[in-house]
């Protein structure tokens, strides 16, 4: 990326935001960034009303270790009150993950208190996600801008996800792929995935797919998609506004910017990631269906019988009978075995927990999250419960010594198989209560995260309180649509089913027309959003099939 003013590096103390240098004596290991590694690993830069934070380690694909997470909390804590923010990546990415290679060493070691400072990782970066998530609540809002150009993947997507406003690109490339290491989709994001369209997120948590700019846009991931040969044009009408600029007017100036992701004259990519993705159409049907089964086990069984091609299993009578899809043709066949086969690449206790927790997600709030992540990192680190996590690290980040090359293939997880992984001590380990876990034998203790009380209070007012948040949560309309959750994106499947079934405030008295649900919504969402027509008339078909119409 380009950068139009001075840079200082991320300053060494949270009080001040003079140009502090992060490299000096006795902070080494804040340098590492930069081409030639002796710069600091986070830089920020002032100009007019944004305060820019760059990662600054390309040659690791901005990678997160202790440190940057260290100077990204002291960034954020330093920068002046009145401005907004905006993260970047030096490079091509923003961020590709943390650093848990060091986790799993701390954790597989036979000092107990060694090992409970591999919880000191994810204790520090939960910690950075949740003020982001936070920056702009409260009596002094702070809007943050993440501009995802590039590769963004796990740590990345924590840095991401709980901003506001979150730009794609045509070089995005976005996933959270910790299954795939024997871990589970963290940084809090499970909430959030829980919010996607149908089973979109179960999907990306469970098999890790790696999605394109555009479909994180049209997922909703994303607010924006700017091309990346534009995105410093768009930035830099925000050095413009004034003091303390309400989130709202960040988000109408780069809607300005914002253009048709699928369209060949705006991106020469477009048409043919149209073509392909698992978010539209029948694969969009598949993935729905299959993902919406209610274990891992018959999100597998699924898959292989619509893999198998055959229309007379019983996943191929309900696509046709529930679902309108008169038949098992080669495009759901292919789908089908790609995905079956990316997720026999994945930890089958991986694949449970991910399921569980992106299904119970959807009932928390940002508070009780991030409490719910600390809790399933701790048993994921306690190795003395399962190994996964630390096979999985060494399986994908080291070299055979036997070849001196990468692994490939399936790691040797333990249990190797989906129907040998205990149901009822998944159930006790990760998501039971902490006492039952410890009886189970978990030994670690689960971090408390700065900024988070212990757990809710008991009081009668508290208990109201704790009702009307759970009625917020619930929703409006026949998919629970949250009005406040992720305003900037486009228009989100359960919005689109609140205003036909008429519990929408823009909803009218009577049914609305397919071309009068599009307009209604160009209306609600205002600004320019292209691709609004063609996701919600994308859903309209999708929802006619299922009520026995025809295409």
């Amino acid at each position: 990326m380009s950068a139009s003013a001075p840079l200082r590096a991320a300053s060494a103390s949270a009080g001040g935001a003079s140009s502090a240098n992060a490299a000096a004596p006795g902070n080494k290991k804040r340098t590492g960034g930069g081409d030639g590694g002796d710069e600091p690993k986070v830089l920020v830069r002032q100009e007019g009303s944004t305060t820019t934070i760059l990662l600054n380690r390309p040659k690791a694909l901005n990678a997160l270790d202790t440190e940057m997470i260290e100077m990204l909390i002291e960034a954020i804590d330093s920068t002046p009150q009145h401005t907004h923010i905006v993260l970047r990546g030096v490079g091509r990415a923003l961020c590709s993950g943390g650093d848990v290679m060091a986790v799993v060493t701390n954790a597989a070691s036979e000092d107990p208190k060694v090992r409970q400072k591999a919880l000191e990782f994810f204790q520090l970066e939960f910690g950075l996600n949740y003020k982001i998530a936070t920056l702009h609540q409260g009596q002094q809002p702070r809007p943050y801008v993440s501009v995802m150009d590039g590769i963004t993947m796990g740590g990345g997507v924590g840095l991401s996800l709980h901003a506001p406003i979150r730009i794609a690109t045509d070089k995005t490339l976005f996933a959270m792929p910790e299954t795939g290491i024997g871990y589970f989709p963290d940084v809090g994001v499970t909430r959030c995935l829980s919010r996607l369209d149908g089973k979109v997120g179960q999907y990306l948590g469970m098999t890790g797919a790696r999605i394109m700019g555009e479909e994180a846009y049209l997922a909703g991931i994303a607010t924006h998609f700017i091309p990346s040969s534009n995105i410093d044009t768009a930035l830099h009408r925000l050095t413009s506004l004034p003091p303390n600029a309400p989130v709202s007017q960040l988000a109408t100036i780069l809607d300005e910017f914002n253009v048709d992701p699928f369209n060949g004259e705006t991106n020469a990519k477009g048409p043919e990631i149209l073509s392909k993705t698992a978010l539209l159409g029948e694969r969009r049907v598949v993935l729905d269906y299959a993902f919406g089964q209610p274990s891992a086990e018959a999100v597998v069984s699924a898959l292989g019988e619509l893999a198998s091609g055959s229309q007379g299993t019983q996943a191929a009578k309900e696509l046709k009978s529930m679902l309108g899809i008169g038949q098992v043709n080669q495009t759901i066949s292919t789908f089908a075995a790609q995905t079956l086969e990316t997720l026999n690449l994945k930890s089958p206790r991986s694949l449970k927990v991910a399921l569980i927790a992106i299904t119970e997600a959807r009932r928390l709030d940002l508070d009780e999250q991030f409490r719910f992540d600390m809790r399933l990192a701790t048993a994921f680190c306690d190795l003395g419960i399962g190994r996964d996590f630390h096979t999985g690290v060494l399986h994908t980040l080291t070299k055979d010594p036997k070849t001196g090359k990468r692994r490939e293939g399936v790691a040797p997880w333990d249990p190797p198989s989906l129907d040998r992984v205990n149901d009822e001590k998944i159930r006790t380990l990760f998501f039971g209560p902490v006492e039952k876990a410890k009886e189970a034998g978990l030994q670690m203790v689960v971090p408390q995260l700065q900024g988070l009380s212990p757990s809710a209070s008991s009081s009668k007012g508290a208990r109201e309180q704790d009702k009307q948040r759970h009625d917020a949560l619930r929703g409006l309309g026949p998919l629970n649509w949250e009005k406040n959750f992720n305003p900037f994106a486009l228009p989100s499947e359960a919005e689109c089913a609140a205003l036909v079934e008429g519990s929408h405030p823009a909803s009218g008295s009577t049914a609305l027309e397919a071309d009068e649900v599009v307009g209604t919504l160009v209306n609600v969402k205002g600004g320019n959003r292209p691709a609004l027509a063609l996701k919600v008339r994308d859903w309209l078909e999708r929802a006619h099939k299922r009520a026995g119409g025809k295409s």
